[in-house]
């Protein structure tokens, strides 16, 4: 039973169950828990990630289960995203342990696994005639090694039934453990050095390390990488150059670049009358907190340039900008617009990136390097403790929906957290959403319009072709038309 001097904590169980958990944390773990880190907990008759919700309500019950361990130094995510998660998990009735792992980066969920190993017994009977088939090819296999029960699937095919692991473990032939597993995205360190003594000179050192020297007090300090490249063969000798104290060897964390070729930095233009109008009216219902607008502008009116001149306003508030785009495809382009004007201050949250290169984004967020994040429909949950500013680019796009897992809109739970964190929302589009037109006419949103492109550069010409009239052709001509065709051949 919980003692009065115990703290109880809510967790969320990345399984999928409806409702938190209470668990109680064991005095010595007490200073390392705190919300929006991942515990490890049981659950039945195994153990599984856990993620603490918040302080949990003293209850009066025979016995509280303690946490098994703490998994993360700092928390994964703010306790700002804690109210989110809810709302989500009781919108979409989805377990909200699922809700959770859904937002985080892929990778960081620990879970058990089953292992088989061989045992003496087991290893003497190898060729036993008397055991099955299925029964002697198990054995086989394991005598490489212990071997998941996935991994011995995946060698002998449909064959290996469940059936025949209990009973080869029964008669004591396999030895069965659990192991946890998980953990696929790491933090990425690099070592580096640095001179110590750099009064001291070269003089009694062998030509190598004289070169090692040399190189350090020229460029002040290097990664290891770095080094020997200039000095190949270098890494034989720091061992004794920190020996004696010449040098410093330590490690820095490092972070993967998603974005490839840097950008050329750009200047913010002089801004159009209704650009004006519209950045103006958002700036204007800043004290209101919370408030959607729709910018309702036609193709090339400058609906990115609104969003980055509002996104300026931001930074120097110290709360964070989220922007957000239908696509990975879409996304090259609007980062690349935001890089030449905002430099390193982006974060990129996407499921093209790796695992490990998403979770370094994740973290730029987390930590406060990263004040804008563009991404699509999963970066609706980056881990900002403050925003102020969410931009939800193309809202009309079906690609915000979900489908798959938890079936959520990512542009709906844009504009739940904006009401959350007390920040505008825009909903940026050419040809609005029947629902935001909706709650435009109902008053729930203010509609902000650009009419005109930037620098009234005329719309395309677009004419209907009526393919009825090639219905009896075959081949293309059946689709592409004689005047598309010729439009082509002149365009290409």
């Amino acid at each position: 039973m919980a003692t009065p001097s115990d703290i109880l904590i809510e967790v969320a169980v990345a399984l999928p169950v409806h409702g938190t958990f209470t668990y109680r944390v064991p005095q010595a773990l007490c200073a390392a828990v705190g919300i929006g880190m991942r515990v490890l907990v049981p659950f039945g008759r195994r153990r599984a990630t856990g993620y603490v919700m918040g302080p949990a309500v003293r209850e009066e019950r025979p016995e509280i289960k303690p946490i098994l361990g703490v998994i993360d130094q700092h928390p994964i995510f703010p306790p700002a995203l804690t109210d989110l998660f809810r709302w989500a998990a009781d919108y979409y009735l989805h377990p909200i342990g699922e809700v959770v792992k859904t937002a985080l980066p892929g990778g960081l969920t620990v879970s058990e696994t089953p292992v088989f190993s061989l045992s003496g017994e087991g290893r003497r009977r190898l060729d036993d005639s008397s055991l099955s088939a299925v029964m002697r090819a198990v054995l086989g296999q394991l005598s490489g090694g212990p071997l998941s029960a996935a991994g011995l699937r995946r060698r002998l095919g449909a064959e290996l039934r469940p059936e025949t692991l209990s009973q080869l473990a029964a008669q004591g032939l396999v030895l069965k453990e659990t192991r946890l597993k998980g953990e696929r995205a790491k933090t990425l360190y690099e070592t580096r050095l640095r001179l110590l003594r750099p009064d001291l000179g070269c003089e009694g050192r062998s030509p190598k390390k004289a070169l090692i020297l040399q190189a350090l007090a020229a460029a002040g300090e290097l990664s290891l990488q770095e080094l020997t490249a200039r000095v190949p063969g270098a890494g034989a000798h720091l061992r004794a150059l920190a020996a004696s104290g010449r040098i410093e060897r330590y490690a820095r964390r490092v972070f993967r670049d998603p974005f490839g070729d840097p950008i050329e930095p750009d200047a913010a233009p002089v801004l159009t009358a209704e650009q004006h109008s519209a950045v103006a009216a958002i700036e204007a219902a800043r004290p209101e907190g919370f408030r959607c607008f729709l910018l309702n502008g036609v193709t090339g009116s400058g609906k990115t340039e609104v969003y980055m001149r509002l996104a300026a306003e931001r930074l120097p508030t110290g709360r964070g900008v989220l922007v957000l785009v239908p696509e990975i495809a879409l996304i090259t382009q609007t980062e690349r617009r935001f890089r030449a004007r905002f430099g390193e201050r982006i974060a990129l949250l996407h499921s093209g990136l790796s695992d490990g290169e998403r979770y370094d984004q994740w973290c730029r967020i987390l930590e406060g390097g990263a004040p804008i994040a563009i991404g699509a429909r999963s970066a609706v949950f980056a881990p900002f403790a403050d925003l102020g500013l969410i931009v939800v680019d193309e809202e009309h796009d079906t690609s915000y929906k979900q489908e798959g897992g938890l079936p959520y809109s990512a542009r709906d739970l844009a504009v739940v957290r904006g009401r959350q964190c007390g920040c505008p929302v825009i909903l940026g589009s050419a040809t609005p959403s029947l629902q935001s037109t909706y709650n435009v006419r109902r008053g729930k949103y203010v509609e902000l319009r650009l009419p005109h492109r930037v620098r009234q550069r005329t719309l395309p010409e677009v004419r209907v072709v009526d393919l009825r009239t090639c219905r009896d052709l075959r081949g293309p001509g059946r689709f592409i038309s004689a005047e598309l065709k010729q439009a082509l051949e002149e365009t290409l």
